[in-house]
């Protein structure tokens, strides 16, 4: 069973990391700002300058140079290395953690290029990161050259978003990235209430808020790197580039993906205008386009598909499809969804967050805390369209679920959320439920499957939430071939391939590249934290203890034993378990693992295209044009070089398999041409998966 400590409740101080000066205008011109950093009033009573903060911040950035430079000009060993490494950045962050930064970093661009400058220095330049790798090697030996119209859209978070309000209130972001560069960095440390209220959406229109507008960048340095020396499409532009392609025959697609489907083409016309380029390249070439999507942006094209034929949409007609688009080549799209956009949405916490170590979590808690996190990843709704579909059947009940193992020996992936607390007298080392009332009839003595998750989720959320959440999407599964038909016209379904059927495009070809063999977190264990008993509150803004499930019970049973159901909780504030760990089950840090992409669960990746797929096998309910569906799996293998941070030319996570070669090769050979080259390939259990997920019988 999973060893489960208790914490100790230490009253931490409620210090702000940002001290901001309230009042004081912050100058916007370079000079102003130069003549601001050199010329300083001192103070009536100046402290020797070697008890400066910024002294000894500058001191200790000097010496950390100096120890890079040490480091990539000797051969010590790997150990040695991220040893010196990681002491380098333990001292960075306590210091960070310590200083005025509105102080001493002014608002300017040269700080952007300083601090991106700075990250390129301390960076050394992975072997394998090679430019124009693999299609300078290759395009002659293929014949790799232009041959249809390629569209790439991104995923979440990778297009780049600038402010284009002229308002007083942000006024001083006008044409600055809010997202992706070094600006944004700069305002996150700087102002992060300022940058928080310029990024968030309306939370009852979801759309921009008053005196905000916020758009995304276009072209294709909208992904190419998100910020200095982090690439994302970087390597495929590359290599199509190489090939021959150039802005006339190739257009990135970017996109606020903060907006719900609906909302970017109420606000953008985004759907309108990808239209309009496709048939552009249409008339210019006679050839339909290659549309290369990645993560969401694998889950947002279906929706488009039918939005464009729709007499609600694009009026397209029930050709535009098939006489429009020559291939759809979906790389890593969560189509079934991710388990840790549920936590996200109810905590703040994913892999990431709790990848952080205690050091780092406090560090992230007093400056960005779990509370403020889901404020602001509530009013993203376009995050939301990656909540889990297909209910139970696709990802499980309480006693199984497609992707436990044969010989499953521990709890299923169907019981996605677990609560542990920790009643009197309750064995730390049992998760059983006691007998003993009144726990035994709390709701969180129990584990909750997709559909309760997603109902936690909602009882946890204020209104507004709710409301955007239903009027824009839906999770659940139709196998009714009625039912099926009337979702044409619900766009609430267009973005659940469970719910609607692909159009009639028999020319379409499909193509689902993904990697695997990379730990991806699948389910959860939580617990309940009070204000009263936590461990570290900031402003009341996120905390963590155990007992606060003793207390709200104790509570709720005292102002009305009747009606103590907890059917409508009173905010809890929940939060992922880090004590629960147990490497036999695959849990680390209150997190249960599976194969995938390092992001997206390997159910959601490949069941759509498998063989025994809903896009393949079921093909008559969902893809009623049989367009012809071709899965590819990608090993993740990591480069053996410690210097190759990103993993090698050979690593499929998430990202980072937009790097890799074998993918970009198979990807030049379709928009070349030579689809018919490219094979079916599983290395993976997804076809063992596939004929495990049983859709309901009685409708099919």
């Amino acid at each position: 069973m999973p060893t489960i400590r208790k914490r100790k409740a230490n009253k931490a101080s409620s210090e702000t990391l940002i001290v901001r000066n309230h009042g004081r205008e912050l100058p916007e011109d370079i000079m102003t700002d130069a003549a601001n950093t050199i010329f300083i009033s001192p103070p009536v009573m100046e402290p020797k300058f070697y008890r400066r903060k910024r002294f000894n911040f500058i001191i200790g950035l000097s010496l950390g140079l100096l120890l890079a430079m040490f480091v990539a000009t000797t051969t010590p060993t790997v150990e040695q290395t991220q040893h010196l490494l990681t002491s380098f950045q333990d001292y960075l962050m306590l210091q960070l953690a310590d200083i005025d930064l509105a102080n001493l970093l002014p608002q300017s661009d040269l700080v952007d290029e300083f601090l991106g400058n700075f990250t390129q220095m301390i960076k050394p330049i992975p072997a394998t990161e090679i430019s124009f790798m693999p299609a300078l090697e290759h395009k002659d030996e293929l014949n790799l050259k232009p041959h249809f119209p390629v569209v790439m859209i991104p995923g979440i978070v990778s297009s780049g978003l600038e402010s284009w309000s002229t308002d007083k209130v942000s006024r001083k972001y006008f044409r600055k990235r809010m997202w992706g560069s070094m600006s944004m960095v700069r305002s996150v440390l700087l102002d992060k209430e300022d940058w928080t209220n310029n990024i968030m959406l309306d939370p009852v229109t979801g759309l921009d808020p008053p005196h905000r507008k916020i758009r995304a960048v276009q072209g294709v340095e909208a992904a190419d790197y998100f910020i200095t020396g982090y690439w994302v499409w970087a390597k495929i532009i590359e290599n199509l580039a190489t090939i021959g392609y150039d802005t006339n025959t190739m257009h990135f697609a970017s996109y606020d993906w903060r907006l719900s489907f609906g909302n970017l083409e109420v606000r953008d016309h985004y759907f309108s205008q990808l239209k309009a380029k496709i048939e552009l390249s249409k008339q210019f070439t006679g050839l339909g386009s290659v549309i290369i999507t990645h993560s969401m942006g694998g889950s947002m094209f279906p929706y488009f598909l039918k939005w464009v034929e729709s007499e609600q949409g694009g009026k397209g007609g029930p050709n535009w499809v098939n006489e429009h688009i020559e291939s759809f080549v979906n790389i890593a799209g969560p189509l079934m969804g991710v388990p840790k956009a549920v936590t996200s949405l109810i905590s703040g916490e994913t892999r990431d967050t709790m990848a952080l170590g205690n050091f780092g979590a406090y560090i992230l808690e007093k400056f960005f805390s779990r509370r403020e996190r889901t404020k602001l990843m509530r009013s993203w709704m376009g995050g939301s369209s990656m909540l889990p579909k297909g209910s139970t059947a696709i990802w499980g009940d309480s006693e199984t679920a497609p992707d436990d193992q044969d010989d499953e020996k521990y709890e299923s992936f169907g019981n996605m959320i677990s609560f542990v607390p920790h009643p009197e007298g309750m064995n730390e080392n049992s998760t059983e439920t006691p007998d003993s009332d009144p726990y035994k009839e709390h709701p969180l003595l129990r584990n909750y499957t997709i559909d309760g998750s997603i109902d936690l989720l909602i009882k946890n959320s204020d209104s507004n939430f709710k409301k955007q959440l239903y009027a824009n999407y839906s999770f659940g599964i139709a196998t009714d071939k009625d039912q099926l038909w009337a979702n044409e016209e619900d766009p609430r379904k267009w973005s659940n391939p469970l719910e609607s059927r692909l159009p009639i495009a028999p020319n379409m070809k499909i193509y689902c590249f993904y990697g695997v063999g990379v730990p991806t977190e699948r389910s959860y264990y939580y617990a309940v934290a009070d204000e009263t008993t936590e461990d570290v509150c900031l402003d009341d803004e996120g905390c963590s203890h155990e007992e606060e499930f003793e207390h709200n019970l104790t509570n709720a049973l005292e102002e009305n034993p009747l009606k103590a159901t907890f059917a409508e909780p009173k905010s809890p504030r929940l939060y992922i378990d880090a004590s629960v760990s147990d490497p036999v089950q695959r849990i680390e840090t209150g997190i249960r693992f599976s194969n995938g992409d390092g992001t997206v669960p390997l159910l959601s990746l490949g069941y759509m295209c498998a063989p025994s797929g809903g896009w393949t096998k079921h093909a008559d309910l969902y893809n009623p044009g049989h367009s012809p569906v071709i899965l590819r799996e990608y090993n993740h293998e990591i480069s053996p070089s410690k210097l190759d941070v990103r993993g090698g030319y050979k690593a499929s996570d998430h990202i980072d398999i937009l790097g890799n070669w074998e993918m970009t090769l198979d990807l030049l050979q379709i928009v070349s041409g030579q689809g018919e080259n490219i094979s079916q390939r599983i290395y993976s259990p997804i076809e063992e998966y596939a004929k495990k997920v049983k859709l309901p019988i009685s409708q099919v």
